[in-house]
């Protein structure tokens, strides 16, 4: 049995997967996220556009303190303007002014003969001269050159605008130029040449023809492949290239990206690392890849997609009855591959398509084991909660439930009454104001108020100064974000039940989620803001 093939790893997430809507990091997290990506084992991190804004340039300049190890930073710039002299193209004045700290300049070429009569407006001799001086003026600098063949797939293809198929004439003379272009970066022997899907049109057969072709017919160069996922086959054609000799991928962590987004590295990662098509890190380092995913949600302020492939919430979950009743039979029957070679560990979940089974599994994966009539019980205590979602959003409230139908869970406090008091006027001033009544263990019955800056503030405020009395610990806990979901407004209108979620955060311990359903969204944020505190009691006092 051959070997797989060793294969580099080329993110883009901080310049190419930010050309989306919604996105966002600010240079802390993204230096953290770029110190996690090579403790991975990522190869190379591309860092932005040169010069393009001052994030970019911001960036580059916290860098020079930080330590990313092995992992190569790269900077994206284009081929010297028409008629401008190489030396003060900005572009590349702003790479060699970095290149101490940023040795490796990623340059991308119109490759598609069509591109550059009309977007660049020039001739194909000036294009190539264009990337010529550029590419030598880097190397003399000592960078390392990698070259992007901007729309490389749709030239090799001979597909010009919207994907239609040029005539047979002119997609002859583009293909040529595209091996011009080719040759030349060989000739100056360029780190990487790298075939872009530009338009994510191309399909895995197309893919696999033009590399082993290009393979073939330059055997001492080093293709790599930058893909999109327009078509949906992003991921297959990634694994078309790599299997028909591609040594570097081209994507981001997370599939950002502009239209439908870059290839998901860790799709590809996890996808073809497990079936042993491809080696891109250590099998130690890949059981980090769920973790890495979801720091790097966490740096750019996004949820972890539940249905994205190997890192997702569910990608290795199970809510409905009879998978929960056959895994609990047989664990593993209903998962493609073992989820701890990536950090993950499976889930069993519950919601309005479970049973039982998922009840009982679940309870006891938690350490919390429900017999069949307990689970009943568990059903007919709380089917708002199941229905809604509660449980999916929060496993920590799934515990807390169990250990109720348990009678486990220390009875340290309970709200008898409550009431908000939520008051706004013309001018855009605002009041809000929660009081409860709480009975602290069995003996003491005490009246809390707080303002707030809103619902869920004040009333995590009202418990909070009335707990932290009894239990110091309570100081430490911090309400993070929460957030609302309503559920089958169409069916209810008004009365439509709503999920909030909520997270807390501890110095010193990892944060925990917790969540309630309710026809009433006070009532929601409180069961989530109890659970939240039971929970910590739970974790600082213990039981």
């Amino acid at each position: 049995m051959n070997e797989s093939p060793s294969v580099e790893l080329f993110d883009t997430s901080l310049r190419d997967g930010m050309q989306q809507p919604n996105i966002d990091i600010s240079i802390p997290n993204a230096v953290s996220l770029l110190q996690r990506m090579s403790a991975f084992g990522v190869h190379y991190a591309e860092i932005g556009f040169a010069g393009a804004n001052q994030f970019v340039t911001g960036l580059t300049a916290a860098l020079e303190a930080a330590d990313t190890g092995a992992m190569k930073l790269a900077l994206f710039g284009r081929t010297r303007g028409r008629g401008s002299r190489v030396s003060e193209w900005p572009d590349v004045r702003f790479i060699v002014a970095r290149k101490h700290r940023v040795p490796v300049a990623v340059l991308v070429v119109k490759s598609r003969l069509l591109d550059v009569i009309r977007s660049l407006e020039t001739t194909p001799e000036e294009n190539l001269l264009m990337a010529h001086e550029t590419i030598a003026c880097l190397h003399d600098q000592g960078l390392e050159v990698i070259v992007d063949f901007e729309h490389g797939m749709d030239a090799f293809c001979g597909r010009r605008e919207n994907g239609q198929p040029c005539d047979a004439d002119f997609h002859q003379r583009s293909l040529d130029y595209f091996h011009r272009l080719v040759s030349q970066c060989v000739s100056q022997q360029v780190s990487r040449i790298v075939i872009c899907d530009t338009t994510g049109g191309a399909s895995p057969e197309e893919v696999t023809g033009a590399y082993q072709q290009l393979i073939g017919t330059y055997p001492l160069a080093s293709f790599g492949f930058h893909g999109h996922t327009d078509r949906g086959l992003g991921i297959s054609n990634t694994r078309a290239a790599i299997l028909a000799g591609a040594v570097q991928v081209q994507g981001t962590l997370l599939g950002t990206g502009e239209r439908c987004g870059n290839v998901n590295l860790t799709t590809v990662i996890g996808s073809m690392q497990l079936r042993d098509e491809a080696r891109f890190v250590t099998p130690d380092s890949l059981k980090g890849l769920t973790g890495l995913a979801h720091s790097a949600c966490a740096a750019f302020s996004l949820e972890v997609p539940h249905g994205s492939p190997i890192v997702g919430t569910g990608a290795f979950g199970t809510w409905a009855g009879m998978h929960g009743s056959s895994e609990r039979k047989n664990p593993g029957a209903y998962l493609w591959c073992d989820p701890s070679l990536v950090g993950a560990n499976p889930v069993i979940g519950v919601n309005a398509q479970s049973g039982k089974a998922n009840i009982i599994l679940l309870s006891e994966n938690l350490g919390v084991a429900l017999d069949p009539p307990q689970a009943q019980a568990f059903i007919d205590a709380n089917q708002a909660m199941i229905d809604g979602g509660g449980f999916t959003s929060s496993q920590i409230s799934f515990r807390l439930a169990c250990m109720k139908i348990l009678g486990t869970l220390p009875d340290r406090f309970n709200v008898k009454s409550w009431r908000v008091i939520d008051e706004s006027d013309e001018t855009g001033n605002r009041y809000v104001q929660a009081s409860m009544l709480l009975s602290i263990g069995n003996l003491t019955i005490t009246t809390t108020r707080a303002e707030g800056a809103g619902p869920v503030d004040a009333l995590t405020k009202a418990m909070r100064q009335e707990l932290e009395k009894w239990h110091p610990s309570v100081a430490r806990m911090h309400l993070g974000r929460f957030s609302v979901t309503a559920i089958d407004v169409s069916a209810h209108d008004t009365a439509a039940y709503v999920r909030v979620t909520l997270s807390f955060n501890a110095e010193g311990h990892e944060p925990w989620t917790t969540a309630g359903v309710s026809s009433d969204l006070n009532q929601a944020a409180l069961m989530a803001i109890i659970d939240g505190f039971h929970h910590w009691l739970l974790e600082s006092v213990g039981s």
